[in-house]
């Protein structure tokens, strides 16, 4: 009976633990489709917002659009204008007037140019600019510039003078109108008094507003002033990385100052791709804008159309009067990459002259520090100074004094030797005094023992005297190699410091007004 019921409990035992286990592995999988079932529910709440957002979205946008079918001679005259601008527009846009809508006039004076009619697109803009004088003229100027550069040169020049009369601060950020003018401009795609007009115009408010820009050292690489390390290497290796800036700076300058002497025709003043790139989208946001009653419509509209694409979510629009970027970053970007025309990298030059010869001359002063007249080196724990001409005796002769004192402790304990001496010599005194067969066996062994000491005392010696000629040698050697690098270091310097003052006066030569 006691089997059976050991036999009972022990079963009774593993199905309560079988139960344990089933309810843990069923706790478990609760934890994790809870977590599910959450997760879930926050995806299908997400999309069921973007969803409503979506159908409000379409909703008020079927508004808007109703509100907007009243302005369809607005509408129309836009669609002419991007299909002229796209060279798609029919030989008659039949554009009808809208009043106080500058697109309208300015539109004809555009069909007026591409039929290559001066005489009858110049009152069309001119009506237009009496509507809206900055949309109007900017869409002239650059309209103009994307059809053909004679254009741009005839109907430009006076818009960049009084759109962009100068360039605002370094800080202030540039709106996509006026960097547009800006690039034109710089290009001299509106002509060289235009190009000249607005740098001689930014000089002269910046140098009386006190204008200072950013070091141009990002351009050149400039090391950075380290404080590790010593002694003429440190000193050389500064020098040396100062002076390679310098000069790559100066290369760099001679570079775009040579762009300058590049063919300056029509065909070399007209936009290159990137910039027509972003003249065109530039007049597409112009010309989209709409006229003053319906551009908030048209802005919601775009808003809400944004929506709905997206699936509910917002997104930021481009826009006619976004900011691009500050003038400082602007400028500098024309100034270093490599795949801007030439005559806007000489005009960022110019404006940028300042900084550069800040940053030229910081390197000059680093790289004209010559190299310390002194250095040292160490032997042994000890200290040497050495100069072109030499080490610096006393210091050397001390440190051979401290060689000749170790080595010399060695060689100079001979008590063995001495004490194998006298033993030999007391105990033959005493073997001839007493004739006595043990004591002569004992100055034998003396006499041995004292041999065997002289050998390993000479050996001694002249190991010391190897060691220490060896040392004596080193240390000569370590001294000349220690004088030879700081004339080395010396004479190298000399000559960065001169290729820094040359490499500096030819900067100021290349940067002169």
């Amino acid at each position: 009976m006691s089997w059976i019921d050991y036999s009972q409990n022990a079963r009774i035992r593993e199905l309560q633990e079988d139960l344990s286990d089933t309810h843990s592995q069923m706790a478990r999988e609760r934890r994790r489709m809870r977590s599910e079932l959450g997760r879930i529910r926050g995806t299908l709440e997400q999309r069921l917002d973007r969803v409503s957002a979506t159908l409000d979205a379409f909703i008020e946008l079927s508004d808007v659009r109703a509100t907007l079918a009243m302005f369809d001679d607005a509408a129309i005259a836009r669609h002419r204008t991007l299909q002229m601008l796209t060279g798609t527009a029919p030989a008659d846009p039949g554009l009808e007037d809208v009043p106080g809508y500058w697109l309208v006039p300015a539109a004809r004076g555009l069909h007026a140019l591409l039929d290559d009619d001066l005489a009858r697109a110049r009152p069309c803009f001119d009506e237009a600019a009496a509507i809206d004088p900055e949309r109007a003229r900017c869409f002239a100027a650059l309209a103009s510039a994307l059809t053909r550069a004679e254009h741009a040169r005839t109907l430009g020049e006076d818009v960049s003078a009084d759109l962009l009369p100068h360039l605002p601060g370094p800080r202030v950020q540039l709106t996509r109108g006026r960097r547009a003018l800006w690039l034109l401009t710089a290009d001299g795609s509106f002509g060289d008094d235009a190009r000249e007009h607005l740098l001689l115009s930014t000089l002269r408010r910046w140098t009386a507003e006190g204008v200072r820009l950013s070091p141009a050292h990002d351009w050149v690489a400039v090391p950075a002033v380290s404080g590790r390390g010593r002694g003429a290497a440190a000193s050389a290796a500064s020098q040396r990385q100062a002076a390679q800036a310098l000069a790559r700076l100066r290369e760099r300058v001679a570079e775009v100052t040579a762009l300058g002497t590049e063919d300056t025709s029509s065909e070399a003043m007209a936009p290159d791709e990137a910039s027509s790139d972003f003249l065109r989208e530039t007049l597409r946001l112009l010309v989209e804008e709409g006229s003053p009653e319906e551009a908030p419509l048209l802005a919601e509209s775009n808003r809400l159309r944004a929506v709905v694409e997206n699936g509910g979510r917002e997104s930021a629009l481009p826009a006619w009067g976004d900011t691009v970027d500050s003038v400082e970053a602007l400028l500098r970007q024309d100034l270093t990459r490599e795949d801007v025309p030439p005559h806007r990298r000489t005009f960022a030059l110019v404006l940028q002259r300042a900084a550069v010869m800040d940053t030229a001359e910081d390197l000059a002063a680093r790289a004209t520090t010559l190299v310390p007249e002194t250095s040292s080196t160490t032997f042994q724990g000890l200290s040497i100074t050495v100069t072109e001409s030499g080490a610096d005796q006393r210091q050397v002769e001390r440190a051979r004094r401290r060689l000749r004192e170790r080595h010399g402790a060695d060689r100079g304990h001979h008590g063995l030797l001495w004490a194998s001496l006298a033993t030999a010599v007391v105990l033959l005194v005493l073997s001839l005094l007493t004739a006595n067969a043990f004591l002569w066996i004992l100055t034998l062994g003396a006499a041995v023992a004292t041999g065997i000491a002289y050998t390993s005392s000479e050996r001694a010696r002249k190991d010391g005297d190897a060691v220490l000629s060896s040392q004596t040698r080193g240390l000569d050697q370590q001294v000349a190699r220690a004088v030879e690098k700081l004339r080395r270091a010396r004479t190298e310097s000399e000559e960065l410091a001169s290729a820094a003052g040359s490499d500096l006066e030819r900067l100021r030569s290349l940067l002169a007004p």
